[in-house]
């Protein structure tokens, strides 16, 4: 059963692959790493300015940002509404994350970002469109984290009460879709008719959730126990003997192979990481050091790996079963643990954080690291803009 659920996971991404390979006029956009463009090479400050341009042109009037049309003839699998549903709410929870974040603050950017709070509290009750498809904990877990921060820097906002009930409902929501091993999963491949997921988990999207979930009860916001208890067990079970995180659950008896390699998972474990600091759940003699082998892991030796996959339009077609939407991901929560180093080694580590997300910025000041309709732009401008704000001079 396992061998066949894997296959199917992997015989998506093959049937894609060839679909593409049989389209010559199929847009392919280049690697940027194999460019010299000169909108490359700016300043943190310049790049900053651009990519908050960028997201305060391109909000729609709804306050949301992203959508579901799309210039490619193929894409990612989503269902309508609920998948649309779910990426235009996790992308506006990003780029209101970004834009209370950004050290140039204006009253653009205040306004901006409130609209989008306004989007998400209207918008947040997404539904699953099938069986397999669970894209809507995305929304959950970032809009948690963006109504919690939202909540934090502005107490006295007049919508604090409607945030807190959205954050509740939000916690409801991810116990719904709690997957039966503990984690949250954003497929189900064997699409099982329960109500309640009962296929595996992902271990970056647990980690996402439970990120989200640690902001809203520093609120507090009311979390079960047992369902934190149940996800931070579920990831620790993801761990291999090289410290590092399988896919998922049902992964995690072959975690040397493809993507459960530590060049696969580079992108994977530093928001791992994050989750189980915030719930205690690291060891305080080896925290740092596992911080350490984690930055090191994505930005120094197996850097290349997830520069390779870099734009690529199918899901896992590059080494080690890497995809382009884990680059900006991953360098996000890097950044988040980098700061958990002492000074001088948090120093060492920016500039290598702000060299990675530049590699993905584009001529008109925004970023994307995988083409997903015209969500891409929005939430890989988003997550640079966190990146860039961890890594600015002080």
């Amino acid at each position: 059963m396992r061998g066949t659920l894997l296959a199917a996971f992997l015989g998506y991404a093959v049937l894609v692959g060839n679909l593409c390979a049989n389209q010559e006029a199929a847009p392919r956009a280049p690697h940027l790493h194999q460019s010299g463009a000169d909108f490359l090479e700016v300043s943190n400050a310049e790049a900053t300015q651009t990519g908050v341009a960028w997201l305060l042109e391109n909000q729609n009037p709804d306050g949301t940002w992203g959508s579901h049309l799309s210039p490619r003839w193929y894409e990612v699998m989503c269902d309508v509404p609920g998948g649309h549903h779910a990426f235009r709410v996790a992308t506006t929870a990003l780029c209101v994350m970004a834009l209370m974040e950004t050290p140039q603050q204006s009253e653009a950017t205040v306004t901006a970002a409130s609209h989008g709070v306004d989007a998400i509290l209207a918008q947040h009750e997404v539904k699953r469109p099938n069986m397999l498809e669970h894209y809507s904990v995305w929304a959950f877990g970032f809009g948690l984290q963006a109504l919690a921060d939202f909540r934090a820097r502005y107490p006295e906002d007049k919508r604090g009460a409607a945030i807190d009930a959205v954050c509740r409902r939000l916690v409801e929501k991810l116990q719904l879709y709690q997957a039966l091993d503990g984690g949250w999963g954003y497929l189900s491949l064997q699409e099982s008719k329960t109500y309640k997921p009962s296929f595996t988990s992902m271990s970056f999207t647990t980690s996402t959730c439970l990120v989200g979930l640690q902001r809203a009860q520093k609120n507090g916001i009311e979390v079960p126990s047992e369902m934190l208890r149940k996800a931070l067990n579920s990831l620790e079970r993801c761990e291999t003997a090289a410290q590092v995180y399988t896919y998922g659950e049902l992964w995690r008896y072959s975690p040397l192979r493809s993507v459960n390699n530590i060049k696969g998972a580079a992108c994977r474990t530093p928001g791992i990481l994050e989750a189980l600091r915030l719930f205690d759940r690291l060891d305080p003699q080896t925290e740092l050091d596992r911080y350490r082998l984690s930055l090191k892991a994505l930005l120094i030796d197996h850097q290349r790996f997830q520069i390779a996959g870099l734009r690529r339009p199918v899901p896992h077609e590059s080494h080690y079963g890497v995809s382009g939407y884990f680059y900006l991901f991953g360098h996000y929560y890097a950044s988040l643990i980098n700061a958990r180093l002492p000074v001088s080694e948090r120093e060492l580590y920016a500039p290598l954080l702000e060299k990675a997300v530049l590699l993905c910025r584009q001529p008109d000041g925004s970023f994307w690291d995988y083409p997903l309709y015209s969500y891409h732009k929005p939430y890989g401008t988003a997550f640079a803009l966190l990146v860039l704000a961890r890594t600015a001079p002080h």
